[in-house]
Order: structure tokens, then sequence, then C-alpha cells
């Protein structure tokens, strides 16, 4: 089981961008677009930007709790330094898009989906890459993985871990032929609750469903 939150220490500052387990499969961030990106150029240098891929960001839901993300941004990663251990599964040229809102406070959710063009890229590959990620990071501990089964659309990997004084949460499952993620940061304050942070998992689960239509 995870901790109780400690109590005593203020919550270090935890913005969107630092949600640690993303690691290079963290979009919607930010992180600018690269001048020499061609989304439909051959698979060579990894690259992100608004509009990228702009089939794969529709796909994505358009609002929480009634606002809209601060960031939308679409990319693909292509060397072996970005893919990771995805490349023991020999992929190459993962697509990918995400949304990110930043709820103050320390508070974060991204929306993501990836795919990997002309075959089925499975939600295990993906697990994987944030098991491994959470595992060798610096300052991650407490790491739980689990098999939630989330309404709508089965079952799915959760990975949960505190990073310093934020706790993280990987929620991964397979729509279709392609892999949808959702990550969750709640500053570890005195006040906070888990419940409070499952409830935000929840609910950030539930717009991503419902982001993928019929």
């Amino acid at each position: 089981m995870l901790p109780d939150f400690p109590r005593g220490r203020p919550p270090r500052p935890w913005p969107a961008v630092a949600l640690v387990l993303v690691g290079a499969l963290l979009v919607g961030c930010g992180g600018g677009s690269i001048a020499s990106f061609v989304p439909s150029s051959t698979c060579g240098a990894d690259g992100r930007a608004a509009g990228a891929y702009p089939e794969l960001e529709a796909r994505l839901p358009a609002s929480f709790h009634a606002a809209p993300p601060v960031s939308v941004d679409s990319g693909r990663h292509c060397s072996e330094a970005a893919l990771g251990s995805l490349i023991t599964h020999h992929a190459s040229n993962v697509q990918f898009a995400g949304a990110v809102w930043d709820l103050g406070g320390g508070t974060a959710i991204s929306s993501a989906i990836f795919r990997l063009p002309g075959t089925d890229l499975p939600a295990d590959w993906i697990a994987e890459f944030y098991d491994i990620g959470a595992r060798t990071a610096k300052r991650t501990g407490n790491i739980e993985t689990s098999s939630p089964t989330v309404p709508g659309a089965g079952q799915a990997f959760r990975l949960d871990t505190l990073n310093d004084l934020s706790l993280q949460t990987v929620l991964v499952w397979q729509d279709g032929p392609l892999v949808r993620v959702v990550l969750v940061a709640t500053p570890v304050s005195p006040g906070a609750s888990v419940r409070a942070h499952d409830d935000l998992v929840d609910a950030a689960a539930a717009v991503t469903v419902e982001a993928e239509g019929p």
C-alpha cells in the first residue's frame, strides 16, 4: 500500500512538465516544435509540434471539468533514446498526441494516445515502458502496479508512485489498434487524500473513454 501522506512539510511545486513517469513519452507538455520535423517524412529524427498529427489530436478529450487543455501537441519517437524499452519489440515511428490540464497547486493531468502506423500497438508495450521508467528514475519510490477495470474501456495497467512530494499515477489501456494513457499528479500535503487523487484518476479516465467515440 502507498503510505499515508506525510505531514509537516509543504509540497514542492510540481508543474505539468514535471510528470517524471512520462519520460520521453509524456506528450503535450510544451516541449515546442523541432524545426527539421516533417510529420510525413521517414522516421529518422524525433519530433513534436502542435498539429503535427491532427487526426490523433482530434481523438483527445476537448475539455476536462469544462476547461480546455493548456497544451495540445503530437509527434513521433524514432530514436533509441526516446523509444526506450519499445526498442526490444522492434518498434519504431511510435506516434503520439497528448493534452495537458494544469489544475493548479501542483495538480495536473495528461491524456495521451499512441499508435504504431501499419500495425496494432499492444498496450502491454506502453505499460512496460512506464514500469521500467518508474523503476529506473531518480526520486521515485513506493511503486505499485495493478490491473483495474476502466468503465467503458476494460482492463487497464495502473502504476502508482511517489516522486518526492508528488503522488503520480499512470493508467494504460488498449483502444483497438491504439493505446490510451492517462497521467495524474497531485501534491502530497497536509489534508490531501489518496481518495481525492483516485477520484481525479477516475475522472480523467472517464473523459478519455468518452473521447474514444463509438
